[in-house]
């Protein structure tokens, strides 16, 4: 058989229908002109993910972890075994559209610089997914993202800054960071870029790979005309206080390698101010009755402030939370 055009890599936990949804859109979206494969690393799914594939989806190649290895060790058995010319990976949770993979490839193929390139993402409600296109973090815009004003005001010029609310998403154009919800790494990367470094076992890997795409002189692009929905999180709000704790460490460990001790350490006072200020708000919230669970608000940003403050590991913190 020949070599396909694309060997697709999705990493699954417990999201069976969300995962059953994307595959079937594949085949619309490489459309018949590519040849592709399909490879899942289920991590340990309890709810019958692996068997409603293989009846399902015959053709797809299973990789059923006896336990979760978090998303970046899971990705990287994918891209290990995958043998497309051009890699792709996407979230169980992201439905792309009609011709949307076929045009990736298509880009990739005729322009030689573009290493890493990513769709137009949508959100479930249709706007745009501005995390596709925005610049990256910094310890500021973490701080404020942490307290909620990035997400309440997104297209603000000033709290969401980060997000670049006015650049056109629907312009094809190089971009400083795209979306891990779906990216295709072009079969000109040399191999060490068409791996996920496990330095980040779940979060900041792919902010991670757009730097040493971009330091090896490649581009990262967003092809305007490649579209998915992505509802955004369906396996990493099962595990809550865990998940978070896992991203504010892996955008630190972003800090630590690209930015130095410096930004690492005012990531941390950040951390440490959004942690105090939000345990006191919610506790207030929660004895005048407007906040529902004030004692998991309270346990979550003690364990914020602990990480913060060095008072433990990210492994310990996790079990206790």
């Amino acid at each position: 058989m020949s070599r396909p055009d694309l060997s697709i890599v999705i990493v699954s936990w417990n999201v069976r229908e969300a995962l059953l949804a994307c595959l079937a859109a594949l085949p619309d979206a490489v459309t018949p002109a590519y040849a592709y494969e399909v490879i899942v690393v289920d991590n340990a799914s309890s709810d019958g993910s692996v068997a409603a594939v293989r009846k399902a989806f015959p053709s797809v190649h299973i990789i059923a972890n006896s336990a979760n290895r978090l998303y970046t060790a899971a990705a990287n058995q994918g891209l290990t075994i995958a043998v497309g010319r051009h890699l792709l990976l996407i979230n169980p949770d992201a439905i792309p559209q009609p011709h949307s993979l076929a045009r990736l490839i298509a880009y990739a193929d005729q322009h030689p610089r573009a290493g890493l390139l990513g769709p137009r993402i949508f959100r479930s409600d249709g706007r745009d997914d501005l995390r596709t296109g925005r610049e990256y973090p910094t310890p500021w815009s973490e701080t404020l993202d942490w307290f909620g004003f990035t997400r309440r005001f997104p297209h603000h010029p000033f709290w969401a800054a980060n997000l670049r609310p006015d650049f056109p998403r629907d312009r094809t154009a190089s971009v400083p960071l795209l979306s891990g919800a779906c990216l295709l790494l072009s079969q000109r990367l040399p191999s060490s870029l068409r791996r996920l470094d496990e330095y980040f076992p779940m979060y900041g890997e792919d902010v991670d790979l757009c730097r040493r795409v971009q330091q090896a002189g490649y581009e990262t692009v967003l092809v305007a005309d490649a579209e998915v929905f992505h509802a955004g999180g369906q396996s990493s709000r099962q595990i809550g206080l865990r998940t978070a704790l896992l991203a504010v460490e892996g955008v630190q460990r972003y800090f630590r390698r690209w930015r130095g001790s410096g930004a690492a350490r005012r990531h941390r006072m950040g951390m440490a101010l959004v942690a105090v200020v939000k345990w006191t708000a919610f506790t207030l919230l929660g004895l005048i009755g407007l906040e529902s669970d004030p004692a998991y608000q309270r346990r979550f940003h003690r364990a914020l402030l602990a990480w913060a403050l060095g008072r433990g590991d990210i492994q310990r913190l996790m079990i206790e939370g």
